[in-house]
């Protein structure tokens, strides 16, 4: 049996039983998985997290960046792997971090390409196209920032390319997309809120379509046929309520908006 790599895989879950059953028997390749557990949880994720040989850890969710924070600050291994529970590593992905952690380079960060899936089917426009997230990196070279969501990794040295692609299966069912789109949006509106930005009704009444004309029509979203239409009008739709809640916020004098999308 191949020694398992010098490799941390950082997890964070909510309700995520079901991806993790079949997830988890995928990265025994890493010496070991940490699971961070949203203390929201309803189902079985931190049963099936610790049957598989995970080590487990519960907290409240109070932003990404936090979380994943916490998370890097569990892992012993000096590498580490930042996977969500609805992301797959191909096989050239998977080929490539062995030979990179087996190597010996001088790079403290590696970025890889990811293809993003919506309802079961493969978007290659709506301005998924041609994405890279930075997602292996040395553990005493990185540091996540406090983002409340779309939290980025911080990488102290040189980066470079991983061969093969993560592949992102967001969005299984219509019921997931409704849930994140309100928890997205309403991270989305506390993150700014922190960050000293208002909105008002322009904010609300513009920034949704905008944002619909740039996915569709820019990027190109109409040739993903009808699972592009559906997402570029849910991306508007968060982007609605996002602003909607941060107008309402308690303390929120309307004004003309200055948070960024």
């Amino acid at each position: 049996m191949t020694e398992p790599l010098p490799l941390s895989i950082l997890l964070l879950a909510r309700n995520e039983a079901s991806r993790l059953e079949t997830l988890l028997p995928a990265l025994r390749f890493a010496g070991e998985v940490v699971v961070v557990v949203d203390s929201s949880t309803t189902d079985a994720t931190r049963e099936v997290a610790a049957r598989a040989g995970a080590r487990v850890f519960e907290r409240p969710l109070d932003g990404f960046g936090p979380q994943r924070a916490f998370a890097l600050a569990q892992c012993t291994q000096p590498w580490i792997l930042w996977l969500d529970a609805d992301e797959r590593l191909n096989r050239a992905a998977e080929a490539s971090i062995v030979r990179t952690i087996r190597g010996s380079g001088a790079e403290r960060g590696f970025r890889i390409a990811r293809y993003g899936w919506f309802l079961g089917r493969r978007i290659r426009f709506c301005g998924w196209r041609g994405e890279t997230v930075l997602r292996l990196f040395r553990r005493e070279s990185a540091r996540f920032d406090d983002a409340a969501v779309h939290e980025q990794i911080r990488i102290d040295g040189p980066v470079a390319r991983l061969d093969g692609a993560i592949e992102h299966h967001s969005y299984a069912s219509w019921m997931e997309c409704r849930d994140k789109l309100v928890r997205y949006a309403a991270a989305g509106a506390e993150q700014a809120r922190r960050a000293g930005r208002t909105a008002g009704p322009l904010d609300v009444l513009l920034r949704p379509p905008l944002r619909f004309v740039r996915m569709y029509l820019l990027q190109l979203g109409v040739l993903d046929g009808g699972a592009g239409l559906v997402l570029c009008a849910l991306a508007a739709a968060q982007v609605m309520l996002k602003y909607a809640e941060l107008w309402a916020l308690p303390g929120q004098t309307p004004s003309r908006g200055r948070a960024g999308d």
